[in-house]
């Protein structure tokens, strides 16, 4: 740690872990980018270029900083960037949740598919907003010689609203397997080859069909084995930027003098590692790859005013243009 009162890190910045970071990011913010526009995964893969970007963006100010760690400039620009692009990054997560309730049947969600990337990004911005307030009153504070705790606790703030919508998303993704999971049990099928458009009827013990849920035409992505693969690798992505985002408030919680704070390796850790790795599974186990190039997105809109997801491309289409979100 530097004795230097100058050194806004209080820490001089290591070059090689920063500059490893850097080429991570910008080698996901590649990867994502083409990915996003062969798949067509237009709404996941412009969340992951924005995130990506901002990430590899404050890794630069960090690598800068590992030769000039007294420059104002550069501190804020990686703590800005750094701060929001894991906002970013889950906001296409949320997206996914939708096309997952189109897919194994929107009778088991609690929202209407398009409904969640509405509630949880709004959040996520609402999370934005605190943040960049605190940050700029910590920052006005401590430009004029006075405390910047006020500002600090409205970023923690910012930061515990953007946990608890993180965790409020974990338990309604867990929520939606439980009720695909009871279901299945009740009608004796494996989730490989669970038909959510079925239904086992108590007083007969025969399964029914249940109109308008769960097209068929997403059998075989249901059926597939490497799905599940892909709806692991989303959770465990999630709960990757759920750690980190748990350390932030921490790391905050202490202080700008805190231990957490003045300490590099924690931070590379369980920041930079946590969301380097949340974002390279993210592209292995891209949706496009596992999902398709399937407009999965028309449905999930065209269920907001049909309550179902089984309607025809046509349809979708024409009920999308109505959308403005």
């Amino acid at each position: 740690m530097s004795d230097n009162s100058d050194n806004i890190y209080q820490y001089w910045p290591l070059k090689a872990p920063n500059l490893t970071a850097l080429i991570l990011f910008a080698i996901a913010w590649v990867i994502h980018t083409v990915l996003a526009i062969y798949y067509r995964q237009i709404w996941f893969g412009t969340c992951m270029f924005i995130a990506n970007g901002l990430e590899a963006g404050g890794y630069i100010a960090r690598y800068m900083s590992s030769s000039n760690p007294y420059k104002y400039g550069n501190y804020v620009a990686q703590s800005v960037l750094l701060i929001f692009a894991p906002a970013f990054f889950m906001a296409g997560i949320y997206y996914l949740l939708g096309e997952v309730s189109v897919i194994w049947g929107i009778r088991y969600a609690r929202f209407k598919p398009w409904s969640y990337t509405k509630i949880f990004v709004t959040l996520d911005v609402l999370s934005i907003i605190i943040q960049g307030i605190g940050g700029g009153a910590a920052s006005g504070a401590s430009n004029n010689g006075g405390s910047p705790q006020a500002g600090t606790d409205i970023m923690i703030a910012g930061l515990g609203f953007q946990v608890a919508a993180t965790l409020l998303f974990m338990l309604l993704c867990l929520d939606y397997y439980l009720r695909i999971q009871n279901h299945r049990r009740l009608a004796g099928q494996s989730l490989s080859s669970f038909d959510p458009s079925c239904e086992l009827n108590s007083e007969s013990g025969q399964q029914r069909t249940i109109p308008g849920d769960a097209p068929a035409k997403f059998a075989p992505i249901r059926e597939a084995k490497k799905t599940r693969a892909f709806l692991f690798a989303v959770a465990a992505a999630v709960l990757l930027v759920f750690v980190r985002s748990v350390y932030r408030v921490v790391e905050l919680s202490t202080g700008w003098s805190g231990y957490l704070m003045t300490e590099e390796g924690y931070f590379l850790v369980l920041d930079a590692l946590m969301v380097a790795l949340a974002s390279w599974i993210m592209w292995i186990f891209h949706p496009g790859v596992y999902l398709g190039r399937i407009n999965i997105g028309a449905e999930q809109k065209a269920a907001l005013f049909t309550g179902e997801s089984n309607v025809d491309s046509e349809t979708a289409e024409k009920k999308k243009r109505f959308i403005i979100f």
